[in-house]
């Protein structure tokens, strides 16, 4: 989905002002046109112009500063325009958490069917996940979880009668999953269409809030759980990261991390609506991705 600027105009905050012309070294005569973006489920973020050039500045959204450590998030967004990854990041705070980036007009929509863009996405995962580079911090799906899982209350556990259900699943599918892992790698762990920024043949990964050392298979299981696929179109994709067909290990490590991003933003979900801040049909979306492929593990591994 394409960052979408609403007609409603803002003044900006002077903490943000002054944020904004520390960075860019400009007056706060400078900067105009300050307006929301309607787009981003963790953050807010708004367009600004100063001295006639576009500019994004995010804030964190509620809650985030329990379950999102910014030093690795700048880290990450730095990696990232290293390798070509994001070209929008100039900015961001390791500690405060607010980002300023270059707004890009005239995306579309990141396109799940597309084959060109699916082809991109993949070979932007490859890249990141063969760069070599090892960060201090880490996003393990399974502490994460768990995390989150701590903060709920009984009402939010209780909306959805398979909740145990599901988790009994995904966490009986944890421990063989942990054994056959090969070392982690840098990953983005937030990979899904609204965090590619679409302009013609160019294309940029952002947002790298929860980037860290992770499972490879990570990046794959919330790209696959943030769309609509079948099964046979997700194996598409597997096909299409590995440039083969995988082997039915890795088919049964990706599938299961299917169901294990699904099942973490199901959560992280739950949790925004505790916070007083829902995130809409995405929640069913992940608690149905959750319990397909986690049914879809069981039989792979039953298989192995």
């Amino acid at each position: 989905m394409p960052r979408t600027v609403t007609a409603i105009r803002l003044t900006a905050d002077k903490t943000t002002l002054d944020n904004i012309c520390a960075t860019l070294g400009c007056t706060p005569c400078d900067v105009t046109e300050f307006a929301p973006i309607d787009e981003g489920l963790t953050n807010d973020s708004f367009r600004f112009v100063a001295n006639g050039k576009a500019y994004v500045y995010r804030r964190p959204g509620a809650g985030t500063e329990k379950i999102i450590n910014r030093e690795g998030e700048a880290f990450a967004q730095g990696i990232a325009a290293k390798l070509g990854l994001d070209r929008t990041f100039i900015h961001e705070d390791p500690h405060q958490g607010w980002k300023i980036s270059r707004f890009v007009d005239g995306c579309v929509p990141f396109d799940y069917h597309n084959p060109t863009h699916v082809a991109r996405a993949m070979e932007m995962a490859r890249k990141l996940h063969s760069c070599g580079v090892m960060s201090k911090w880490n996003f393990d799906v399974f502490k994460n979880t768990a995390g989150i899982l701590e903060l709920l209350n009984s009402d939010e556990r209780s909306r959805y009668r398979d909740f145990e259900t599901i988790r009994a699943r995904v966490e009986g599918l944890e421990e063989r999953v942990r054994a056959t892992s090969g070392a982690p790698v840098l990953c983005h762990n937030d990979f899904y269409d609204p965090n590619f920024l679409v302009r013609g043949t160019d294309i940029s990964l952002i947002d790298w809030e929860y980037a860290g050392m992770s499972d490879y298979a990570s990046d794959l299981g919330t790209f696959i759980c943030c769309s609509d696929y079948s099964y046979d179109e997700a194996l598409e994709v597997l096909r299409q990261y590995f440039q083969r067909d995988p082997t039915d290990d890795e088919l049964f490590h990706c599938i299961s991390y299917v169901a294990f991003a699904a099942w973490y933003w199901f959560v992280w979900a739950l949790y925004k609506d505790q916070c007083g801040d829902p995130v809409g049909g995405w929640q069913d979306l992940w608690h149905r991705y959750a319990s397909e492929y986690g049914r879809h593990a069981a039989h792979l591994a039953n298989e192995l």
